[in-house]
């Protein structure tokens, strides 16, 4: 390893980026250590110039061996969501709108003046007793830290209702964030409101923004058949197999134990899925004996799939593998969530009763899972197209098409 002093280090930094928290790996332009974030499953975001992987439990054991004798890690600022810099410029920006007091000129900031704002205790303390899942309490303590560090020095208890609304319109005018994320924001807000301080709902209301009406994503039948058959091993094809034919979320497909693919009954039992609620849904012969013979070959010790060091597999890798099988297969565009998404929507088209794909996955509400009706072609293939039917056996129909054109 180079001396400490002529070692680039790598900076590791907390981002919010697509609607999630994650590991953002900072560092100049370097072949070396581009090739060791790829190996990590990292993405590229052009928004914070920056290398990044999903904020997981082991996540920065991982970065800290992968970069092992390589460089220097350096994560004393992972909670500063913002540098110091773009928090000034987000409280310029704020004052400048929504203030009459005129907005403050930056200043300059030094080791010696940086905030140090932290989240309250009691917050975090209440998301783990009311027994929130772990990418909760990450989302909202994450989310609910910003909106305090923002109003620092002022305390959250002491923020008025206006200030809030109009810290929301600053989310939404100036930061442009996603629906997802603003819905995020103002859940993470009213918790403390409501649950931390006890506060009735009237006096913290904020307004959600609209619902978007977007259809999901799909691939076809075939288009599924390939991307499977484009895994690079036995153990990628049984992953993505199991999302498309059981209808399975990523953080789902983790978090499977090799006692929960119950082979006797064709069923997988997927424990604490969305809403913490248990579910059966379908496995299918084809994929069963590709899982048989998959325990056979890999043998894994706890968890169906596991990564280095027999540790549960985690949910970047199986983007990761999702993306190179697209590619390899050709297939445009496809996602972890799609084979979910076809899932529903190919049972639809043949015919399996709504109720039935609502079990399977794990929807609350039967309005959730109806929105495959919407890209269902089961009934579309029924209808007769007006223009065929006036067509059909009329005479000028082939000189329509092109066929029997008279060649000059």
């Amino acid at each position: 390893m180079e001396d400490q002093q002529n070692t680039t280090e790598v900076k590791i930094r907390r981002i919010f980026h697509r609607d999630k928290f994650r590991l953002g790996l900072f560092f100049p332009v370097n072949r070396e250590f581009q090739n060791i974030a790829k190996s990590l499953g990292a993405e590229w975001s052009r928004t914070f110039t920056c290398w990044y992987i999903d904020d997981e439990t082991d996540s920065i054991k991982k970065i800290l061996s992968a970069f092992k004798g390589v460089t220097w890690i350096d994560y004393k600022d992972i909670n500063s969501l913002l540098s110091d810099t773009e928090d000034e410029q987000f409280r310029i920006e704020f004052r400048r709108r929504f203030s009459n007091s005129p907005a403050q000129l930056p200043v300059q900031v030094t080791e010696s003046t940086k905030p140090r704002v932290l989240l309250p205790k009691e917050y975090k303390d209440m998301l783990i007793r009311r027994r929130y899942s772990k990418s909760t309490v990450s989302t909202y303590s994450g989310m609910f830290l910003q909106f305090v560090r923002f109003f620092h020095p002022k305390a959250p208890e002491d923020v008025t209702e206006e200030e809030i609304k109009d810290y929301m319109k600053m989310l939404v005018v100036k930061r442009k964030v996603a629906q997802s994320t603003h819905n995020q924001a103002i859940n993470a807000i009213k918790f403390y409101y409501e649950h931390v301080l006890g506060l009735e709902r009237k006096k913290y209301w904020l307004e959600r923004p609209r619902t978007e009406e977007k259809l999901p994503e799909i691939l076809s039948e075939a288009e599924a058949l390939k991307l499977v058959l484009a895994g690079n091993n036995l153990k990628h094809q049984c992953i993505m197999a199991l999302m498309y034919s059981g209808g399975l979320r990523r953080g789902e497909v983790i978090q499977l134990r090799i006692q929960d693919i119950k082979t006797d009954r064709n069923q997988i039992f997927v424990r604490g899925g969305k809403g913490k609620k248990d579910r059966v849904t379908i496995l299918g012969e084809s994929i069963r004996v590709g899982i048989e013979r998959y325990l056979e070959e890999y043998k894994p010790n706890y968890w169906l799939f596991e990564g280095p060091n027999r540790k549960q597999y985690s949910g970047s890798s199986i983007g990761q593998i999702v993306r190179a099988a697209a590619k390899k297969a050709g297939v445009k565009k496809a996602t972890p969530h799609m084979l979910r998404h076809s899932f529903a929507t190919h049972l639809m088209d043949h015919g399996t009763d709504l109720r039935l794909i609502q079990t399977m996955l794990g929807h609350q509400s039967l309005e959730t899972t109806a929105i495959y009706t919407h890209v269902s072609t089961r009934d579309l293939q029924k209808i007769v197209n007006p223009l065929d039917r006036i067509l059909t056996g009329n005479p000028q129909f082939k000189r329509i098409t092109g066929d029997d054109v008279e060649k000059k």
